[in-house]
């Protein structure tokens, strides 16, 4: 057989190329294939439902959706879907699902991306009311929802146990005045979450119909020391089931500084507070602690859409750490009567005015981040001379006002210390309040500066009507001595990494108080207590010492943003 050189060249060219078109046209991995979707994510939405979302992929005109259960083999869900999510309904509830994505151009389909899993939320819990009196002791537990119906309230030395991840909520229905949770002196509440799954104190109403107001708070009353001396004494609240917190014999020495009341870590307590008494200051807070001893540990907590007070102490020497007030209806830290605890990492945020529920009370018209006394001599058994002395420790705190013209308020500070008061303010921040930055009010309470007892040092005033009052006026612009180290300035931009306008709601997934960068929070902190009178109170301080910081305000510029994950800002 003879072969001629030409045709047989021509030959193999041509099953050259068709042999490379045949493998483009069979080959899913070609040039012109798209890229697999990139960022899946999936949301639990409900205990049937979860949410598939994912990034565009480059030049992709639609994607598929494969699921797949535990150990099953993934099947189309979802196919030639034009957007980037897809909601997968009719599951089964408390079942891990598997999901994957890829993308289509045409007839050409990507491989498939990351997979990624989700387990539906358990169907929806059991519902248990607790009313009157608790009086053995109860554990709660997460796969219940808990309805607080008039005044429960746990007594005879119980202690009543909060799970993790456990809600409980305050019915509006079942009492004129609030419904709350009160631990009675002796008694307990360990109520400890995690920042996974924090334990939930809040309205019963539903999302976009919640209130401040909507329901009472939580009253814990202990056996530590107070001020005042006329007997009995009893806490805020409706007359009838008020509670007596005067000093055990009527003796401040009888009563412990350690007495134990349990723990809360990891607490919302959420659309809170309650006016009893139409105006004339009988009031429940979000979280009132009376006459409470230092073995009872607050940490973790936070205070959201409260009617009256967020956090208010009432003597007694209970410490805290890692606090969160956000939109209270009147005072976020509020002391009176003698109390004489340590707190450190405190964040305060007032921004947007709230509606409360009706009939439940009114906004204060001269809401305040600090609000401080000593005994407030309108009331029975108070004077400005009662010891002890309210000398609370506040450090690393950042209070942040709502800024001019969003409140009808009265005054509208940032700090406001009167009546007998001593106390530390160190390494914070007190900015954008339309008032004063720092108001001392009185003469008694400045003797107890005088006598280096009443502190205010290294601590930032940014943006506020002004920092300190005039001499004239009061006592405040002593603070502003230069011996103080503390600091001022005219404007509140550029202090935090991220923090909404001024009359804007906030947000927890924006929210960021460390300071930005260049920000002046990063330094001047007061980075040694030695030789003050903070030194000799720092001791046993949740088993360890108040931390002196080289920074001012509640966050670390290089920590953790501890507030991140289980705080929430809501105003319905």
């Amino acid at each position: 057989m003879k072969f001629n050189a030409r045709k047989l060249l021509a030959l193999a060219a041509a099953m050259l190329f068709a042999g490379s078109a045949a493998a483009c046209d069979s080959n899913s991995t070609g040039s012109d294939q798209p890229d697999p979707p990139t960022g899946t994510t999936v949301t639990v939405v409900s205990p049937t439902s979860i949410r598939v979302t994912w990034n565009l992929a480059e030049d992709a005109t639609s994607y598929d959706v494969e699921r797949a259960t535990a150990g099953g083999a993934f099947a189309a869900v979802g196919t030639g879907i034009a957007g980037t999510f897809y909601e997968d309904n009719g599951l089964t509830a408390g079942t891990e699902y598997t999901y994957r994505v890829r993308a289509l151009r045409g007839t050409k389909a990507s491989g498939y991306g990351a997979e990624i899993k989700a387990t539906t939320s358990a169907a929806p819990p059991k519902i248990r009311v607790l009313s009157g009196f608790i009086s053995s002791n109860q554990t709660l537990s997460a796969d219940t929802l808990y309805v607080l119906s008039g005044y429960v309230k746990v007594t005879n030395a119980a202690t009543l146990t909060i799970q993790p991840g456990t809600k409980i909520v305050g019915d509006t229905a079942a009492s004129a005045a609030g419904s709350s949770l009160w631990i009675l002196r002796g008694s307990k509440l360990i109520a400890e979450g995690t920042a996974s799954a924090p334990i939930v104190f809040t309205s019963w109403r539903t999302a976009g119909n919640r209130r401040p107001g909507d329901w009472g708070g939580i009253i814990i009353v202990g056996s530590a020391p107070i001020n005042r001396t006329a007997t009995p004494i009893y806490t805020e609240g409706p007359q009838g089931a008020r509670e007596d917190y005067s000093n055990p014999g009527g003796n401040p020495a009888a009563a412990s500084f350690n007495d134990n009341s349990g723990s809360l870590r990891y607490v919302r307590i959420e659309f809170a507070g309650f006016d009893v008494s139409s105006g004339s200051g009988q009031e429940l807070n979000s979280l009132s602690m009376y006459a409470v001893g230092r073995g009872t540990k607050i940490e973790y907590v936070q205070s959201m859409s409260g009617l009256d007070d967020s956090f208010e102490w009432f003597g007694g020497a209970v410490d805290g750490r890692y606090l969160v007030s956000y939109a209270s209806g009147d005072d976020h830290f509020d002391w009176t009567e003698g109390y004489r605890g340590r707190n450190q990492f405190l964040i305060a945020m007032q921004d947007t005015v709230l509606a409360p529920r009706a009939g439940a009370g009114s906004l204060s018209s001269d809401p305040r981040g600090f609000e401080g006394d000593g005994c407030e001599n309108d009331k029975a058994g108070c004077t400005y001379a009662n010891t002890p002395f309210s000398a609370p420790v506040f450090a690393n705190f950042t209070l942040i006002g709502p800024g001019p013209g969003v409140f009808a308020q009265t005054d509208g500070n940032g700090a406001v210390m009167r009546r007998g008061t001593a106390g530390t303010l160190v390494n914070g921040v007190i900015a954008r309040w339309p008032g004063v930055g720092i108001s001392l009010r009185d003469a008694a309470s400045n003797e107890l500066r005088l006598a280096d007892s009443l502190m205010v040092r290294n601590v930032l005033l940014a943006g506020n009507g002004s920092n300190f009052e005039a001499a004239t006026a009061n006592f405040g612009a002593t603070l502003a001595d230069a011996a103080y180290n503390n600091q001022a300035q005219a404007g509140f931009a550029g202090l935090f990494t991220a923090v909404p306008a001024s009359g804007t709601a906030a947000s927890a997934t924006a929210l960021d108080f460390t300071p930005a960068g260049g920000s002046p929070l990063a330094t001047g902190g007061m980075t040694s207590f030695a030789g003050t009178r903070i030194e000799g109170r720092a001791t046993n301080f949740f088993g360890g010492t108040l931390t002196a910081t080289s920074y001012r305000g509640a966050a670390d510029p290089n920590g953790a943003k501890w507030w991140q994950g289980w705080t929430n800002y809501a105003n319905r």
